[in-house]
C-alpha cells in the first residue's frame, strides 16, 4: 500500500521522506545485535501535541504502525521505525514547563533530556533520580516508555518511582491525564504505572509530572573494592545490601571490563590479582557507616578497598562506570544484554556467565547494577560480520534460560523491543500474555501503536 501523506495535515510539524533519513530511523544505533534495520515510510517531527493527535488519527484511519522516537537510545530496537509504518519524533517537545520546589515536582514535555532536567533542578538544590547510562542523551519520555533504571535505582528505584502523573495521546487522538502532583492518589486504577514501561504500545506520553528530590546533605562517600572473582564480589554485595547501610550505588565489573576501562582511561585497576571491581557510594554517610562498610568488604574477601569523600575524585570514580559501554565498544560490535535475578541468586548468575566459553573470536564482558541483582552480559563481535555468530546467540539463550531458572527476568531495564519478543511467554506465562493483549486491545483496537513489541 502506498501511503498518501497528503491526508496528514499537521498544525505545526514536519514530514520527512528522505530515504537516507528513513533508513537511519529504521534502526536504533545502540542496538548492535540487529545488523540490518527496516525502512519506515515517513518520519513525523512533532512540534506540538496537536501534531501528535493528527498523526495518530491519520495512522488509525490508514491502519499503519506508529513508533514513537525520543533520543533513539533503545538497546532492544524498541523505538526503530517499522517497514510500512511511520516514526513520530517527539524530540522537539522539549520544554521544562514548571519546576515547583514547594511541591517537589517538575512538569516536562516528553522530549526533555534526562540530564537537562537534572541539571536544571540541581540549580535549585534538587535532583532527578533516574540515571540510566544514556542520561545525557535519552529523553524523559523514553525513560518512561521503558521504565529505565540506572546506577541509583538501588536506592531511588527505577523511573516508575519518580513519575506522579502523565498526559498521553491515545490511539484515536484523545488526550488523557493520569495522576497529578499528589504523592498519594488512590482514586482510580493506577494508569500512570500502567503506561510506565509500556514501550509506546498503549498511548503516546507527551508530558509528565515527575518527582524531584532534595540533594542529600553533606558529601557522599565513594569507593572501589577489588575481588578475586565476580562470585566473591556478588556475595559481598548481598551482605552490604542486608547491612542497613542503604548504599546509593553498588556497581560491578568483571576482569575483561576492568581491562577495557584501564585501556580507555589509562588507569591500573586490574592489578594485584583483581578480577572483579565493585564501585560503591553512600550518598548519606551516618557516623560509623564507613567503618562498617569496610569491615563488611574485608570480611567478605575484598582484596583492596579505597574510599574517598573528595567530590572531584568521586566524580572520576563514577565516570569510570559511566564509560563502561564506551570502553567495551572499542572491541567491536557490542551485543548488550540485560538480566536480573533475586539478590541471593546473584553469585550463581555471576559464576554461570563468567564460565561461558566461545569458539568465535569475541570478547565477553560482565558488569552492571549488582546492588539490585541486575547484570549486563555484553559480548563484542567483529564489526566486519554480517550476522551474529551462532555461539553468541547460544550463549545469550543460555543466560536467559538460567536467569529464568533462578526466578529472574530476561529484561530488567532495557525493555522488550524487537530483541526479546520470543521470550515473553516463557517469562510471563500464556495467561498473563493474553491478559496484556486484552489491555492492549482496549487502548489500541487497531493495533497501530508500536505493534509487535512488548505484547
Amino acid at each position: 500500500m502506498v501511503l498518501d501523506l497528503a491526508k496528514l495535515q499537521l498544525p505545526n510539524g514536519e514530514i520527512i521522506i528522505d530515504v537516507e533519513t528513513l533508513k537511519a530511523y529504521g534502526q536504533n544505533k545502540f542496538t548492535q545485535e540487529i545488523i540490518k534495520g527496516s525502512v519506515p515510510d515517513a518520519v513525523i517531527v512533532a512540534k506540538s501535541i496537536a501534531d501528535v493527535q493528527a498523526t495518530v488519527r491519520f495512522a488509525s484511519q490508514e491502519k499503519i504502525a506508529v513508533t514513537v522516537y525520543g533520543g533513539g537510545t533503545s538497546i532492544v530496537n524498541g523505538s526503530a521505525g517499522q517497514s510500512g509504518g511511520i516514526v513520530l519524533n517527539l524530540s522537539r517537545l522539549n520544554r521544562i514547563i514548571e519546576v515547583n520546589t514547594a511541591d517537589q515536582t517538575a512538569i516536562v514535555e516528553a522530549g526533555v533530556l534526562n540530564g537537562t532536567l537534572d541539571e536544571e533542578v540541581r540549580k535549585q538544590g534538587y535532583f532527578f533520580a533516574p540515571d540510566p547510562g544514556s542520561k545525557p542523551i535519552s529523553t524523559v519520555g523514553g525513560n518512561i516508555a521503558t521504565n529505565a533504571g540506572g546506577m541509583s535505582s538501588l536506592k531511588y528505584g527505577t523511573t516508575k518511582q519518580s513519575v506522579l502523573g502523565l498526559k498521553a495521546v491515545l490511539a484515536d487522538g484523545t488526550i488523557i491525564e493520569t495522576g497529578g502532583k499528589c504523592f498519594k492518589n488512590n482514586a482510580g486504577y493506577d494508569l500512570t504505572d500502567l503506561f510506565v514501561g509500556s514501550e509506546g504500545t498503549l498511548g503516546i506520553v507527551v508530558e509528565a509530572t515527575v518527582r524531584i528530590l532534595p540533594i542529600p546533605f553533606g558529601n557522599p562517600t565513594t569507593g572501589l573494592a577489588t575481588f578475586s572473582d565476580m562470585k566473591a564480589l556478588s556475595v559481598a554485595v548481598e551482605k552490604i545490601s542486608a547491612s542497613g547501610l542503604s548504599p546509593s550505588m553498588l556497581e560491578a565489573l568483571n576482569k575483561t571490563s576492568i581491562e577495557a576501562l584501564d585501556a580507555l582511561e589509562g588507569t591500573e585497576m586490574g592489578g594485584k590479582g583483581a578480577e572483579a571491581l565493585l564501585i560503591f557510594q553512600l550518598d548519606v554517610t551516618p557516623v560509623g557507616a564507613l567503618e562498617a562498610l569496610k569491615e563488611i568488604l574485608e570480611a567478605n574477601n575484598a582484596l583492596h578497598v579505597s574510599v574517598t569523600d573528595d567530590p572531584e575524585y568521586a566524580n572520576k570514580i563514577v565516570k569510570i562506570r559511566q564509560d563502561y559501554y564506551q570502553a567495551e565498544a572499542a572491541y567491536g560490535r557490542l551485543v548488550v544484554e540485560d538480566v536480573a535475578v533475586p539478590l541471593s541468586k546473584l553469585p550463581e548468575l555471576a559464576e554461570f556467565v563468567d564460565n561461558l566459553s566461545f569458539t568465535s573470536p569475541v570478547k565477553a564482558f560482565l558488569g552492571g547494577h549488582a546492588g539490585d541483582g541486575n547484570f549486563h552480559p555484553n559480548i563484542a563481535v567483529s564489526k566486519s560480520l554480517d550476522v551474529i555468530p551462532e555461539d553468541v546467540k547460544s550463549a545469550i539463550n543460555k543466560i536467559f534460560t538460567f536467569a529464568q531458572e533462578l526466578g529472574g527476568t530476561i529484561s530488567a531495564e532495557h525493555g522488550i523491543g524487537d530483541l526479546k519478543h520470543d521470550w515473553i511467554v516463557s517469562q510471563l506465562g500464556q495467561e498473563v500474555v493474553d491478559l496484556q493483549q486484552r489491555v492492549k486491545n482496549a487502548f489500541d483496537p487497531n493495533n497501530i501503536l508500536n505493534p509487535g513489541r512488548k505484547v
